[in-house]
């Protein structure tokens, strides 16, 4: 029997080519994006799935009044452990780019620095050492397969001697796989936290991000409420405050940030688009069988007439549309192939079809071939077969098909999605524009950085001064951190507040040029001089900070940090400390080195920057030979953070495109049968006196007509989708009507496009064969 249907299922794709060609076409393609997003969305869901400990693995984070910190006090991890038998192990991690180097090798490494318990949390597997003591000894290090091979290629590298920064020597202890793609954690190597020094990681200062491995059948709510006062129990500078110390799972992390969404939305996002495309797909399916309902009609009731039972018929009708989805899945793996390299590049992946590697992606592609079956088959399927075959075989159309009401609510659906992704595409891109172009409150263009170490520290003003001999180069100035990535917190208080009543703050460590390098502008009092020598102990304020300490004349008032007291000379205007996707936040200058600097940045014109470079690197050279030279400009550096949207912006566009030209292969089938059906109403309109146009119009308006009811519904859904992902930024575009217009006419264009050529055809046809044609 189904041997039956399929030929039956071949035999009319075969009749019918051009409905076949398109219903292919369009299901080919809802498949191949439906491919891509599962392979995205698969790879996103399995980011530090690889852990042995995963279902016991924690990240410590901490809940302030004005949001959550993802950083944690050096002391607060050892102490956790210390404290609650419930923590099996723990460790502190911080990252640092630091100058490796191996007789003439030298390179810029990330080094992972962290507790020695570690290896045994984490599931990074060594090739060569011991992971439990390979981190014991405290100049130790582990390398990756990747950094052995740069360093020593077919040489054993355990034992070997690595100097770090030019100053300090580690020994190899081992040689760790290479770190996953779809890991949270990166580093090229991995060396122990006593790199800090004890005096650091003895403090409850916030600069570490700590990770704990609870015990097995640990009740982690309970265990939440008993360590939610450990800062404050020993730092008796907390104990005042609303802060808590909190628990999140590590294999969430990467998609869910505390207190906010997180990446997590766009998983749900893609995934919607990915079922909304191929339903768009299988709509131009049910349109064309629906469509043609009265040419299978006769077919169907000769079927009953015969004795085939209704489940005959339904199941005649699944079998042709499993056909057609087989043949479809296979034209989909072509073209999921043929454009995975460029999606791997768009979105930053290695993807690959692995069918047998890979139980996720075969059951899931089993899954969309079922699903299309499904979408594409349940209602021509059993609409179709309720025929009754009298009816059938009297008239030309089947009862209920002489309206065409169900063909076009599908039509307004394809509208509706169509719409909706063109606007949330033009909001995207509107949005990405606007972070691009916004006034920040500082100048970053032009500006080159270079990632500056210890051996720097002693001859920065001579490289500085010779810098400035170049006329192309206009400033130099050095700090801990772009203007756009203060993230240092530390405690401060002020006049009228004593030490136990402190706030915390965001501070960055500058030199005198930072504020002239980068074009801030001071609202009150005075930059920082070398005419002032107290000024090594003075402070500069941003407008968030004067009110948030509700200061009307902040200059000259005590301030301190860490109880290093000193004066407030001067208050800068707002900029934006950090990313767009949060509020200005209360800001302290310093030139008290509480950390040292660890990057210069270089203003320069925008003419010769060729010629630019090469003379700041041979300065480079010259008083830092051992170092290698590596740069970067800011407008690059400041594009990377929002790399997530520009990366959401392009899939967006692609995937609307591909939505949108499905929608218009089956306008253009539906309009094409349209005309066929109508071909002898045309040529009695033109027998009548009726123009080309006036026919034209006829058609058109009904397209038209579903077009705007499609938009009456697509715009207040999309509003509130835009409205939710906007929310997501401190800062962002109005939306307007104009964004909603456009998209409404470029639909309408492309609807015309899609139609007018059948209609045309059909309206310019000689009367005399409309008039015979049956």
């Amino acid at each position: 029997m189904l041997k039956n249907y399929l030929k039956v299922g071949l035999r009319n794709l075969l009749k019918n080519r051009i409905y076949s060609f398109i219903n292919i076409t369009g299901l080919a393609l809802g498949m191949a994006c439906c491919i891509l997003i599962l392979l995205w969305v698969q790879d996103e869901l399995s980011f530090d799935s690889f852990h042995k400990n995963n279902d016991r693995l924690y990240k410590v984070v901490n809940q302030l009044d004005d949001g959550w910190m993802t950083a944690s006090p050096w002391s607060l991890v050892p102490t956790l452990k210390k404290d609650f038998p419930e923590v099996d192990k723990a460790t502190r991690y911080n990252t640092m780019d630091m100058l490796v180097k191996y007789n003439d090798k030298s390179f810029y490494e990330n080094i992972g620095f962290v507790d020695p318990d570690f290896l045994e949390m984490f599931t990074f597997p060594l090739t060569e050492g011991d992971p439990s003591s390979a981190l014991n000894q405290k100049e130790s290090i582990i390398i990756s397969e990747e950094a052995a091979k740069k360093y020593f290629k077919n040489e054993d590298p355990v034992g070997k001697i690595l100097q770090i920064n030019n100053d300090k020597n580690y020994k190899i202890t081992g040689v760790m796989k290479n770190i996953p793609s779809n890991s949270s954690l990166q580093f090229d190597m991995l060396a122990p936290i006593d790199y800090f020094g004890k005096d650091l990681l003895s403090t409850w200062y916030w600069e570490t991000t700590g990770f704990v491995l609870l015990k097995k059948n640990v009740n982690v709510g309970a265990f939440r409420n008993k360590i939610a006062g450990t800062t404050k129990k020993y730092d008796k500078r907390v104990e005042n405050k609303n802060l808590i110390n909190n628990l999140q799972k590590f294999s969430e992390s990467h998609l869910h940030f505390p207190g906010t969404t997180g990446p997590i939305l766009y998983i749900y996002l893609f995934s919607a688009i990915a079922i909304i495309v191929l339903f768009v797909a299988c709509i131009n399916f049910i349109n064309l069988i629906t469509a043609r309902a009265s040419v299978r009609g006769k077919e169907i009731g000769m079927r009953k007439v015969v004795g085939a039972s209704k489940s005959h018929i339904v199941w005649q009708f699944y079998a042709e549309t499993f056909l057609l989805s087989i043949i479809a899945y296979g034209l989909a793996i072509f073209i999921t192939e043929l454009f995975l390299p460029a999606f791997n590049l768009l979105a930053e992946k290695n993807l690959s079809l692995k069918f047998f590697h890979n139980p996720i992606l075969l059951f899931g592609s089993l899954g969309i071939i079922l699903l299309t079956t499904l979408l594409a088959g349940s209602y021509p399927a059993l609409l179709l077969s309720n025929f009754r075959p009298i009816r059938v075989l009297k008239q030309s159309n089947p009862a209920g098909f002489r309206r065409a009401s169900l063909r076009w609510i599908l039509v307004v659906v394809q509208f509706c999605v169509s719409i909706i992704l063109i606007v949330m595409t033009i909001t995207i891109s509107m949005q990405i524009n606007y972070i691009q172009n916004k006034n920040l409150g500082f100048n970053r263009d032009q500006v080159i950085i270079l990632q500056i170490n210890d051996g720097f520290r002693n001859k920065y003003e001579s490289v500085k001064n010779q810098l400035l001999q170049y006329p192309d180069i206009t400033h130099v100035t050095e700090a801990t951190c772009r203007p756009d990535r203060i993230y240092n917190v530390n405690p401060v208080y002020w006049e009228g507040k004593s030490s136990d009543q402190f706030q915390y703050m965001n501070y960055v460590t500058i030199d005198y040029d930072y504020l002239k390098t980068f074009e801030m502008k001071l609202v009150d009092g005075r930059n920082f001089s070398k005419k002032f020598p107290s000024d090594a102990k003075n402070y500069i304020v941003n407008e968030a900070a004067v009110k948030f300490m509700k200061m009307k004349s902040p200059v000259g008032k005590l301030f301190s940090i860490w109880k290093n007291e000193g004066k407030i000379i001067g208050v800068v205007r707002d900029f934006n400390s950090r990313n767009l996707h949060s509020e200005i936040e209360p800001i302290v200058m310093t030139l008290t080195q509480y950390v040292p600097y660890n990057q210069v940045f270089i203003k320069v014109k925008p003419e010769n920057i060729k010629t630019t470079l090469e003379n700041i690197k041979k300065v480079w050279k010259e008083f830092l030979p051992a170092y290698p030279f590596q740069y970067e400009f800011y407008d690059d550096a400041f594009l990377q953070q929002y790399m997530n949207e520009q990366k959401i912006k392009q899939l967006f566009q692609y995937f609307s495109a591909l939505a949108i030209f499905i929608s218009c292969i089956g306008l253009f089938g539906l309009s094409a049968f349209t005309a066929q059906r109508r071909t002898k109403e045309i040529g009695i309109r033109k027998v009548a006196g009726a123009s080309v146009f006036n026919i034209y119009s006829l058609i058109l308006k009904d397209f038209i007509k579903w077009l705007l009811i499609a938009a009456v519904i697509a715009v207040p859904v999309t509003y509130y989708v835009i409205n939710k992902w906007l929310a997501d930024f401190a800062y962002h575009i109005d939306i307007t009507w104009t964004i909603f217009a456009e998209a409404i006419i470029f639909i309408m264009l492309i609807a015309v496009l899609s139609i007018s050529w059948q209609v045309i055809y059909a309206a310019k046809s000689n009367p005399a064969k409309s008039l015979r044609y049956e």
